[in-house]
């Protein structure tokens, strides 16, 4: 079980946009601190502008991805440029059920993953009822785990690749700074997840109305 972790280079280019600084007075370790972070921003920036061969091939795997819709190429670029690639193999885990990592990951073309979630009951049901249930099997691209930028908590199901799969995995605090920085990109996203949201409401509604049709079916049938 083999996974590769490149990071791209992060060598400063023209095209670079400038960031300002803090407003307010601040501390000399404040300014220190807010200059680094603002040197990092930049070079991601120019990597973004003038994007490497493997740049351009994330941004080119991933722009099918509903999470992504309607960003423009740099924009991608900008998202990605910070990012960890990844290469699964068939049944490697992508993101583990409980863990409390925040990050999201963009699976780029081509690939499958599937979702799992554990079947956790309270006992005596859980005594002898037990297991995982397989939700639903993705194509890439697609992004997963998107959902953790909204609220940091625990992962709620399990990722699997079916598949060879390769993924850029984005951490949160380049993703609410590019968000405050172009809103834009911060809009886009959350419309996108919105989006998300709402077809999976929509999706366990009819899984409520099917299991409740079972159920009083299966209530008649003992009644027999």
């Amino acid at each position: 079980m083999v996974q590769e972790h490149v990071r791209p280079s992060m060598a400063v280019g023209a095209g670079a946009a400038a960031i300002a600084a803090p407003a307010g007075p601040a501390s000399g370790a404040e300014h220190a601190t807010a200059a680094t972070i603002d040197a990092e921003f930049q070079q991601i920036l120019a990597l973004a502008a003038n994007p490497s061969p493997n740049l351009r091939s994330w941004v080119e795997r991933a722009k099918g991805a509903a999470i992504l819709t309607d960003l423009t190429e740099p924009q991608l670029a900008a998202i990605l440029a910070p990012g960890e690639f990844h290469r699964y193999q068939p049944g490697d885990t992508v993101i583990k059920y409980g863990d409390t990592s925040d990050s999201m990951f963009a699976l780029l073309a081509e690939g499958r993953v599937r979702i799992v979630a554990p079947i956790e009951l309270p006992p005596p049901v859980g005594d002898w009822l037990s297991g995982e249930k397989s939700l639903i099997e993705l194509p890439a691209p697609q992004v997963v785990g998107h959902f953790n930028l909204l609220a940091s908590t625990t992962r709620s199901a399990t990722v699997e690749a079916l598949t060879e799969l390769d993924a850029v995995e984005v951490q949160k605090a380049h993703l609410e700074r590019i968000c405050r920085v172009d809103l834009t990109v911060g809009y886009l996203l959350m419309r996108n997840m919105a989006r998300s949201l709402q077809g999976q409401v929509r999706f366990l509604n009819a899984d409520i109305k099917n299991l409740t049709v079972a159920v009083a079916l299966a209530a008649r049938a003992l009644k027999k």
